[in-house]
């Protein structure tokens, strides 16, 4: 497997170069790899060896919840035996994840009930020399799609706690690139011009970046990409602020547009985990905004009015906001985060 460029590895790790652990810091070093390696989900998987040392190579297969998962990558010769080996026989542990939504862990195929579980899967994969196989559903941000990232290895053996928690980690980042494949965006220059760092001691320079770049005005593409923290709040709303009024939308509207997207991003840092990504683009006569992370999921939205019912809930009156100052409010959200699509309709005398 080919390793991956250096900022890759640093994502991967704290400051100090150990591992950050679960909680805040995986979800950090998710939207650090989507920065990272965004849109290329193929440079992603390339660097899953340097991310994953105790895995010898993986596959990815995805596709529309739904729909027959079609192969998107693989290693090396054995990890393609494996995915052409599933999609074949229909049969092994990626159709399994897909169909439980739950990590599928083989510490050795060669136990006979993993024969009977599979029988022709098995057979097939030690045959290519696979001893231990791992697959994680495509389940991230409150999104999912059909289909696994597939690790295997030569030697029997489960996955030990850091290999474990950075097969999570890369397993959310793929999805993530996944789904923004969904919005059919123009993403050209969008990740090499983004705020990719909310920390404090890269402030100014990710401010800088931000505040640099150009809205570009082809419909559809995207005019900022960041991926922020606590310390982001602020330079956020200003340049979300920049955006909005030079893409034709002014006075009390830009003001109330910002204000949403203010209050969404800060519930992210407020209850959704501390780090988010947020994504800014115009279409079919209006301004997008997406706000996404990876925390614990919000409360049920009541129908008739689309926020929180229970006002005791933290981001009742924050909903409240965000739902009168924008043209449209969709929230996807579950155990594994939550997604804000938010709009507002543009004078149809704005440029395009």
């Amino acid at each position: 497997m080919t390793g991956p460029p250096d900022h890759a590895g640093k994502a991967a790790t704290s400051k100090d170069g150990r591992g950050n652990g679960r909680g805040n810091g995986h979800r950090d070093r998710v939207w650090d790899l989507v920065s990272a390696y965004g849109p290329d989900i193929t440079g992603l998987c390339r660097s899953s060896a340097a991310l994953m040392s105790g895995v010898a190579g993986m596959g990815l297969s995805a596709g529309p919840p739904g729909t027959v998962p079609s192969v998107r990558f693989f290693s090396d010769t054995a990890s393609s035996q494996l995915e052409s080996a599933q999609v074949t026989l229909d049969e092994g542990p990626c159709r399994d994840a897909t169909a439980t939504r739950r990590p599928v862990l083989v510490a050795d195929l060669a136990v006979g009930s993993w024969r009977q579980r599979w029988p022709w899967f098995t057979p097939a994969a030690l045959k290519a020399g696979v001893r231990a196989v791992f697959a994680l559903p495509l389940h991230a941000g409150g999104v999912r799609h059909d289909g696994a990232v597939d690790l295997y290895r030569h030697t029997p053996g489960p996955l030990n706690s850091a290999d474990r928690l950075a097969a999570t980690t890369f397993t959310a980042a793929v999805t993530e690139l996944l789904t923004l494949e969904r919005h059919d965006l123009d993403l050209t220059g969008v990740f090499t011009r983004g705020w990719r760092d909310s920390r404090p001691e890269n402030r100014a320079d990710a401010t800088d970046s931000g505040a640099s770049a150009a809205a570009p005005p082809v419909a559809g593409s995207v005019l900022l990409a960041c991926w922020f923290g606590p310390a982001m709040l602020g330079p956020i709303r200003a340049r979300i602020h920049a955006l909005a009024t030079g893409q034709g939308l002014h006075s009390g509207h830009a003001h109330r547009f910002v204000l949403a997207v203010h209050e969404a991003a800060a519930n992210v840092v407020r209850h959704g985990g501390g780090h988010g990504q947020l994504l800014l683009w115009r279409r079919d006569g209006r301004l997008w905004c997406e706000i996404s992370d990876h925390g614990p999921g919000k409360p049920a939205p009541d129908p008739s009015g689309g926020h929180p019912a229970d006002p005791t809930a933290p981001s009742w009156s924050g909903m409240q906001i965000i739902q009168r100052a924008c043209t449209s409010v969709d929230i996807t959200t579950d155990s594994s985060g939550t997604r804000l699509l938010l709009s507002h309709r543009l004078d149809p005398r704005s440029r395009p």
